[in-house]
């Protein structure tokens, strides 16, 4: 069985959870969390605009498609 180690950033974060004592407060924290990185998405989004590398018509599109793998 291969040794997992987990990265600086995990390992804060694994340590912060020994504070959370409720469903509540992980309720909160996994919100936090979701809105942090969707900002993330968004400002990488607004980048990628801004640089013409896509537009609102491709983001409008990619809505659209499907991607389901066909099965046979």
């Amino acid at each position: 069985m291969e040794t997992t180690f987990f990265n600086p950033a995990q390992q804060r974060i694994l340590h912060l959870m020994s504070y959370i004592k409720t469903e509540e407060e992980l309720n909160s924290l996994e919100k936090a969390l979701l809105k942090y990185f969707a900002n993330k998405v968004d400002e990488d989004v607004d980048a990628l605009c801004e640089q013409g590398a896509i537009t609102l018509e491709t983001i409008e599109k990619w809505g659209n498609e499907h991607l389901r793998t066909p099965y046979q």
